[in-house]
């Protein structure tokens, strides 16, 4: 069963007047009283939720969610992070920026097929339900990857291993809060940028909640039923303790389920994030896999009739007329990818249909690109990515300079920001006059200055990154403008 409140009339609508994302404490809904359905009234999850009063005109709140999106810091520094390649000179591969605006496409696409085909005819949902699915999909497609750090995915685990290293350093923590630092989470701290370090976003709860992939924290040592521990949503975690009051009251708002008793925090997904995660996998395995292609590090001719079997297995039974692909390999893999692409969405929106129930109520625990008629020629693509293209030289040297630039990084911030003012010497004063971000504020707790430090580290971009460890290191010196 799930909570939801009673049906909200869209010309009257009328927000309340809360502080900055204080959705644990406020109450969001627009009209008093909550009722328990048995299916999912969808179309409230649609109606936009948000902790400040906000007028918009001329677009929809979650087109302004992707403006906001867009046109923040965080994201733009997504154009000098990398994807899985360091850029080269001859070729063009894709990076944070690039892949986050591919995917938001597909999510856009994603989340209005599934409107269209799943949900129209419920319940207050019709064509404008359907054409805000696209768009709410599509906000959270563009924030997936904006907590991720430098370096790829290594990146992640240089600061995971720059931790486990120095036990010293999370002396005094909790459990639950040093093994947010021993196992570093891009999600969580994606959640953390567009929820906490980035307030002047103030998104929509609506778009908080899909963006959330793996709403649980880094521990959890109990759970309602053992199954749930398996769950595709209970993989990893997504949000940090300071963020945890922030996510379970939006979850709560939108009817989510408790996968764990408290004080253990693990809740079912809001059910279009699953298409937020199958927009993501679908980008991520295709698109890795083309710029393997052109880099000539996988080819064509390995992968082609795993191409070509996703997208002869699209449901709307669309014809592949090779006459429009193209001689060369680079035209040929472009225009397998694009059908490919387009199969693979109507493909997960059938999938989110057959579960539609099951992902309503919160017992839905698999994957949409796991369940499709595909997902044999998505695994067989994985495995190739893994033993293949993640494993390609240039791949790995630059999981070596990530670990060599964050962890050096890491050791200069963390030696300096928990210094005693008392103790403080005219190196460590120096830093912190060079990089205020990372100095500690009154009242703060060991937690806190780590958390600011690891917030820096993650912000930063690839370039950033190696010019600012060349400096602190004296390896070179500032160029005056």
């Amino acid at each position: 069963m799930c909570h939801v409140d009673k049906k909200v009339n869209k010309e009257s609508h009328k927000t309340v007047s809360v502080p900055l994302l204080d959705f644990a404490s406020a109450t969001l809904w627009t009209t008093g009283g909550l009722r328990i359905l048995p299916r999912m009234d969808f179309a409230q999850l649609l109606v936009p939720r948000f902790a400040d009063n906000r007028i918009t005109k001329g677009r929809s709140e979650f087109e302004r969610d992707q403006d906001r999106i867009i046109f923040s810091t965080a994201f733009r520094r997504l154009n000098d992070k990398t994807q899985v390649f360091p850029v080269p000179e001859s070729y063009f591969v894709h990076n944070r920026m690039t892949h986050s605006l591919e995917t938001s496409a597909v999510g856009r696409s994603l989340g209005s097929i599934v409107g269209e085909r799943v949900l129209e005819g419920r319940e207050g949902w019709g064509g404008e339900e359907s054409r805000q699915l696209g768009d709410l999909v599509r906000a959270a497609c563009l924030a997936h990857d904006i907590g991720n750090p430098p370096f790829g995915h290594s990146g992640e685990d240089a600061i995971s291993a720059f931790f486990r290293l120095r036990p010293d350093i999370l002396s005094g923590l909790s459990a639950l809060e040093a093994e947010e630092f021993r196992r570093f989470e891009g999600n969580a701290q994606g959640l953390r940028v567009i929820s906490r370090i980035s307030p002047d976003l103030r998104l929509t709860a609506n778009t908080i909640a899909a963006f959330t992939k793996y709403p649980r924290s880094a521990l959890v040592d109990s759970w309602s039923e053992p199954v749930h521990a398996a769950r595709r949503d209970m993989k990893k975690y997504g949000s940090f303790a300071s963020e945890q009051a922030v996510l379970e009251g939006i979850l709560e708002k939108f009817g989510s389920r408790r996968l764990a008793p408290p004080p253990d925090f693990a809740m079912s997904r809001f059910p279009f994030a699953w298409l937020t995660e199958a927009a993501d996998d679908i980008c991520y395995l295709i698109i890795d896999l083309e710029d393997a292609v052109r880099l000539r590090i996988v080819r064509l001719a390995e992968v082609e009739p795993l191409l070509h079997s996703i997208a002869s297995a699209n449901p709307e039974g669309l014809t592949i007329d090779a006459r429009h692909a193209g001689q060369d390999d680079n035209q040929r893999m472009a225009f397998l990818r694009a059908k490919a692409i387009n199969s693979l969405v109507f493909q997960c929106a059938e999938e989110f249909g057959d579960h539609v129930y099951a992902i309503a109520e919160g017992a839905y625990g698999g994957s949409l690109a796991t369940g499709i008629p595909s997902a044999g020629a998505l695994e067989a693509i994985r495995t190739l990515s893994l033993e293949r293209i993640y494993r390609d030289r240039p791949v790995l040297e630059i999981e070596v300079a990530g670990f060599e630039v964050l962890g050096g990084l890491l050791d200069i911030f963390t030696s300096v920001a928990l210094e005693s003012e008392a103790a403080r010497g005219v190196r460590s004063a120096t830093i912190l006059d060079i990089l205020p971000a990372i100095a500690p504020l009154p009242g703060d707790t060991r937690y806190d200055i780590l958390r600011r430090v690891v917030d820096y580290a993650a912000g930063m971009t690839d370039s950033y990154a190696l010019s600012l460890y060349r400096k602190l290191k004296g390896m070179s010196l500032p160029r005056l403008y």
